[in-house]
Order: C-alpha cells, then structure tokens, then sequence
C-alpha cells in the first residue's frame, strides 16, 4: 500500500510538470510564419516612403516608355505598356502628349489633326501615333500632372521632413477643382445638353480676353490644357501630403508596437 501512494503521489507530481512541457504551444512553422509576417510588416513601417515613391515613379516612367519603345521599333512592348495602363486612364490622343516626332520635343494634336493622321473617330484611344507625329504617352495629360505631383510632391515632401502635413478638410479642397471639372464634363457627355463642348461660358467669363485658339481644343496652352494640368496637379499634391501623413502617424505605431517584441525574441537587432 506504501508503495502504492508513493506511486500515485510520483505519477500526480509529474503530471503537471508534463503538462507544462507539453501543453498547447504554437508549432515551429506557424511560429516562424507569424514572425516572419511581423518582419516584413515592420520593413514596409521602416521603409514605406522609399516604396510609395518608387511606385508612383513607376508608373509615370511606364507612361513615358510607351512611346520611347514604339519610337525605336519594339512595338510589341510599346503596346504592353499602353495596354497595362489602359484601364487608368483614357488614352486619348487629341489629350496626350506625344514624344519623338519629326518636330522633337513635347507635341500636342487637335482631334482634327489626329482624324487627319489616320485615327479612327470610333476608336480614338487605338491611335498611338507615327514616326512624324511622336508617340503618344500612355497617360493622358490630367494622368501625367497627377503623377508628376505625387511623385515630386512626395520627395519635396521626404526633403521637407514631413511637411507639409494634410488632414481630411485640406485634401478635399485640393480634390475638389478636379471633381467640378471632370463630372462638369461627365455631365455634359451623358445628358446631352454639351454645355462642355465648347469653351462658351469661359468666353463669356472672360470677356473674350485671349484668343480663340485659347478656349478650343486641348493643346498645351489651351484653357482645357490648363484645367487638366493644374487640378491634376492640385489633386495629385493634396492625395500624397494627405497619404504620407496618415501613413507617417500610422506606421511610427506599428513600428512602436512590433519593434521591441521582435527584438525580445531576437527576430531582430
């Protein structure tokens, strides 16, 4: 019987002590996947401003690439490029600009001159160009200045230190002569009444001040040149300095949280 409770009393001793060995514990390769999700994350915390520059100048390089390929005969990738940016943007030729022409630098077309060149007036955004023309971008002009201004927006931004730092009510101002601009459009198209067809209402507006050539079309110095431009630009500053801020409050969290845990445990120095 002595023997008996003393081996009762061994096996009850060494049960608990069992249990804390072997009790419910993470396996090793869960346990690595959650540390190496952590890391990565924390990396993203660490460098979030190098990629979010480097994603915005890469895709503004894309649409300069486009005509810089068809330019030199590689057609095939020239068309990749204007295919995968198709679906941010219109593609339009008559409001795109085109590089490597005869005429050199930056050019911009009348829809008339773009008909006369060979586009095709049902399908506009096909037209990519010639050898006399250039090649156009395969961002539109209102794309290129949102772009332009993310992309030197957000290292004026870097260079700044931070600054200048955008809450919600600055970057809807900033948004908002985009959107007046681009539904005053979108309205006009689909209810018929083309109240944007024409620059009309600007002639009015200004008295007639500049010349005709001014409020039509939509060349480089044309009011709808300068209206694309400049709330592209405004949008494109007040989305980045609006972004950057968020993200900069953001990820100093995330880096306050998942720093000293991985280095507890020496996932990280």
């Amino acid at each position: 019987m002595p023997k008996s409770d003393d081996h009762d009393l061994q096996f009850k001793a060494a049960g608990p002590a069992h249990s804390r060995e072997q009790g419910p514990v993470a396996p090793g390769s869960l346990r690595t996947f959650v540390i190496l999700l952590q890391k990565t994350i924390l990396t993203l915390a660490r460098h979030w401003f190098l990629v979010a520059n480097v994603i915005s100048g890469t895709i503004l390089a894309l649409g300069f690439l486009a005509p810089a390929f068809m330019s030199a005969g590689l057609t095939d990738t020239g068309q990749a490029f204007y295919n995968f940016l198709a679906p941010h943007n219109h593609q339009l030729p008559q409001r795109s600009y085109f590089l490597f022409s005869q005429a050199g630098g930056i050019q911009t077309y009348s829809l008339e001159q773009i008909i006369a060149a060979g586009a095709d007036p049902e399908n506009l955004q096909a037209f990519v160009g010639n050898a006399e023309l250039g090649f156009k971008m395969a961002l539109n002009h209102r794309m290129v200045a949102i772009l332009m201004a993310i992309f030197l927006g957000g290292l004026g931004w870097g260079l700044a230190k931070g600054r200048p730092r955008l809450g919600l009510i600055w970057f809807i101002l900033l948004m908002l002569p985009l959107l007046v601009d681009g539904f005053s459009h979108m309205r006009s198209e689909s209810s018929g009444l083309g109240f944007r067809e024409t620059n009309a209402w600007a002639v009015r507006l200004t008295g007639g001040a500049f010349t005709d050539e001014f409020y039509e079309g939509s060349t480089i110095g044309s009011l709808n040149w300068w209206l694309r431009t400049v709330t592209g630009t405004l949008f494109g500053l007040g989305f980045v300095w609006f972004l950057f801020t968020y993200f900069l409050v953001r990820f100093r969290a995330i880096r306050a949280q998942l720093e000293p845990k991985l280095r507890r445990i020496g996932a990280i120095k």
